[in-house]
């Protein structure tokens, strides 16, 4: 798999490097971030988990050096993003760790109507808040590597009707430090097809048809494996240049097999077997995608909620419901305020564990554009868990206070051919 995902990558490459002589647009803007931050539970833990080292709270410094590129022709896109955080902890200096995120997107048109892509990614971090973005889950701060390869094609029929199929392939692994153990957490792959078909009905109004067929496969001592189909309807309506949203909604159909391994004795003490067990089982779950965002003068506010299926490092497929609100303010032309809050409800697809995680957070946050260049952020975000289930010693909650201020230096090259 890994060599037909590099063998595309350095197809595109190809195509790109013949464009190099061609007329071409691009900018790079490198930055650099200078964090500090309290957080009063550093793990959102309040030592329900087994093998839980407990409620910590720390001081935390992060620096992150990162750059953005995009490189631009008449037929052709290439844009990405390198950044690298290292974080250091004042009291728990066993959570020391850099971070890593690497991010290289392109696309290619073969044909006015034929367009190629490759997105590609590499992520290693550590934090809580990546992980509940990533699965709907807030989890301790285990290290964690992520691999994202997804190649795809899209078409277009006529002016108003175009497909695009793609493949995305995730590979996650969890990794142990000083501080943190891994038999909670399982390391998985997951692959996914999709094919969307979407209609121009009207300037304003585009309409879309979603198939998608997921696995996903659990590695350890039970291996499990997931597979599900999506079938969604959806609709996006840009009612004017500052009011938009979009609607989606359709079915899951999954089937999963798990096989654990129970240890028994034969012929004792001759010797011992471990025999596995297999169970298995369907489900169908409700999807639903929707959106909407509408912006003032001074003021924007962005708002969606969706229900899905996501892995976790739980070894199960989650059903996650996500709400989220944001809303920005301009106070003067330097001075931006914002206000953010999301909720999430998680809990499992199938009957082999049974867990769930409720989850909210709300912070404000000021951000002060110094110069042009140089600015400085300042954030507070306050946030509670609960959960419970069989992997969790006793149904428990857990709340998170975090300060933070940020310094942030960017330096916008841009460049013609």
């Amino acid at each position: 798999m890994g060599t037909k995902i590099w063998g595309a990558l350095a197809i595109i490459a190809s195509l790109w490097a013949a464009n190099l002589a061609v007329a071409a647009d691009w900018s790079v803007v490198p930055a650099i971030n200078l964090k500090t931050e309290y957080n009063s539970n550093i793990n959102n833990s309040s030592g329900g988990f087994s093998g839980s080292t407990g409620k910590l709270s720390d001081f935390i410094f992060t620096l992150n050096p990162s750059a953005a590129f995009n490189y631009t022709t008449e037929t052709s896109n290439l844009q990405g993003n390198v950044g690298i955080s290292q974080l250091l902890y004042v009291k728990n200096t066993g959570y020391n760790h850099t971070d890593q995120n690497y991010r290289i997107n392109g696309q290619y048109s073969l044909t006015p109507r034929f367009n190629v892509f490759l997105n590609t990614s590499f992520i290693s971090d550590s934090t809580a808040q990546e992980e509940l973005l990533a699965s709907g889950l807030a989890i301790t701060r285990v290290p964690r590597l992520s691999f994202i390869a997804g190649p795809g094609m899209s078409y277009n029929f006529t002016e108003r009707l175009s497909v695009t199929l793609s493949y995305n392939f995730n590979k996650v692994v969890y990794q142990a430090s000083q501080n943190t153990q891994t038999q909670n957490y399982q390391n998985y792959s997951t692959q996914t097809v999709n094919m969307i078909y979407k209609y121009l009905l009207t300037e304003r109004t585009t309409l879309s048809n979603t198939t998608s067929a997921t696995e996903s496969k659990y590695t350890g001592s039970t291996t499990s494996d997931y597979k599900s189909l999506l079938f969604a309807l959806g609709v996006t309506h840009k009612h004017s240049e500052k009011w938009e949203f979009n609607l989606a909604g359709g079915l899951n159909y999954s089937y999963y097999s798990t096989n654990s391994q129970i240890a028994s004795f034969g012929q004792f003490p001759n010797f011992v077997t471990v025999p596995t067990q297999e169970q298995t089982g369907t489900n169908f779950s409700p999807y639903f995608n929707l959106g909407a965002t509408r912006s003032w003068t001074n003021l924007s506010i962005t708002g969606s909620f969706s229900r899905n299926q996501q892995a976790s490092g739980y070894g199960y497929i989650s059903q996650v419901n996500a709400l989220s609100l944001w809303m920005n303010y301009l106070v003067t032309e330097k001075l931006t305020g914002s206000l953010g809050a999301s909720y999430s409800l998680s809990s499992q697809s199938s009957n082999t564990s049974q867990n769930r995680n409720n989850y909210y957070n709300v912070g404000p946050q000021l951000k002060y554009r110094i110069t042009e260049r140089l600015a400085t952020v300042s954030a507070y975000r306050f946030s509670n868990q609960n959960y419970a289930g069989n992997n969790i010693s006793g149904g428990t909650s857990s709340q998170v206070h975090d300060v933070s201020l940020m310094l942030t230096y960017s330096y916008p090259m841009h460049y013609q051919k």
